[in-house]
């Protein structure tokens, strides 16, 4: 568990005395109590496409053209929200062939959802498979900071200090900037994507970015964007009618909060974990969370994170019975713990990597020591 603050002493070899089980080891044993059905496509949820599809179209409708007061307007809204973000786990699983083998469906499915939560389908289709590729290792794009990658400017300081973290300038104000998250997020590596030899902080995290895309591939990203933008001015000029308001409602306000809603996810999943370089252990580098039924189905079970990076492919319907082995066969190194523990420990602790083990603040000054399982 994380402890107290003390002072810092940095070291930057890896942790010896925490021993690392690869995620391929770990699968063959899990493998051993699991049938050929739990890794088989899960064509069902695609029913959960065309149910939250169908509340967000029908909220697009409902703010347009029905008589309904403005506290109203606001409640649907941000229902639409909540669809958007099961639409956008939805097509997360998709994107990892747990939905469908067929690629046209899966691609344009995803792009009908991608119109509106503003992902591009390939750049977050194939940085998302990095990340799966490098999780806990310091070129992994999902990481927090390093130490050699302290903010060192006004500027970088500034961006540091907007994250969620004890160095914060504002818990809450850093809550609501979370919903930005991912435009911050893709801006930065779509920059990396851009720049050959790339510059963007000189840091490993955005080096092997623009090895990921052939040129025509840069060009399709273009014009994923470049269709998503369309699509927008679409909603404002054609279904808002040029209303802010109603542009604000039926599209910005439901991807801000489908946003700060992936975002609190990836925050709690991976930034309280330690770094575990070139092992790749998901019990270790990984964090998986307690939430209840309701949440869990809505959400796709993303807080079963642990047992999707075992298994990135594998139905999220399946990711109980997962947990379940998990539970049974590694009980002390599991890491398991309620949502709401996680976020606390969000706002308690920084987001700089002082070694592989401990988050250290932005003034050097104090050092917190990363999850790790009892054993």
């Amino acid at each position: 568990m994380i402890n107290n603050e003390t002072n810092i002493k940095l070291n930057l070899d890896l942790n010896k005395e925490l021993k690392l089980i690869s995620k391929n080891e770990y699968r063959s044993i899990l493998r051993k109590y699991m049938s050929v059905k739990d890794f088989s496509p899960d064509t069902k949820e695609f029913l959960r496409y065309f149910i939250f599809m169908s509340i967000y179209l029908f909220g697009i409708y409902s703010l347009v053209n029905l008589p309904i007061f403005l506290p109203m307007k606001i409640l649907v809204s941000i229902f639409m929200g909540i669809s958007l973000a099961s639409l956008t786990f939805f097509m997360h699983d998709l994107m990892h062939g747990a939905i469908t083998k067929s690629k046209k469906i899966t691609y344009f499915t995803g792009l009908s959802i991608g119109l509106l939560n503003f992902f591009a389908p390939l750049l977050w289709q194939r940085i998302h498979n990095f990340h799966h590729a490098r999780a806990g290792n310091v070129d992994d794009p999902d990481r927090i900071y390093i130490w050699n990658e302290k903010p060192k400017n006004i500027f970088e300081r500034f961006v540091y200090k907007t994250r969620i973290s004890r160095d914060s300038y504002n818990t809450f104000l850093s809550f609501i900037g979370m919903s930005l998250g991912f435009f911050w997020y893709f801006s930065t590596m779509l920059y990396a994507l851009l720049q050959r030899k790339t510059s963007f902080q000189k840091t490993s995290q955005y080096q092997s970015i623009n090895k990921l895309f052939k040129a025509k591939e840069v060009l399709i990203v273009f014009g994923e964007l470049l269709l998503i933008f369309s699509f927008q001015g679409f909603l404002f000029a054609v279904v808002a009618k040029y209303n802010l308001l109603n542009y604000f409602l039926i599209s910005l306000l439901p991807v801000l909060i489908t946003h700060f809603t992936t975002m609190l996810y990836i925050h709690t999943n991976h930034f309280l974990s330690p770094l575990t370089r070139e092992v790749d252990d998901p019990l270790i580098n990984s964090l998986s969370l307690k939430n209840s039924w309701l949440v869990d189905k809505v959400f796709s079970n993303f807080s079963h994170h642990v047992e999707h990076h075992l298994f990135p492919a594998m139905s999220s319907a399946h990711y109980p019975k997962v947990r379940k082995l998990l539970l049974d066969l590694y009980p002390n190194r599991f890491q398991l713990i309620p949502m709401i523990d996680a976020i606390k420990l969000l706002c308690t602790t920084p987001r700089i990597y002082g070694d592989n083990t401990h988050l250290i603040t932005c003034d050097n000054n104090k050092q917190f020591n990363c999850l790790l399982p009892k054993e």
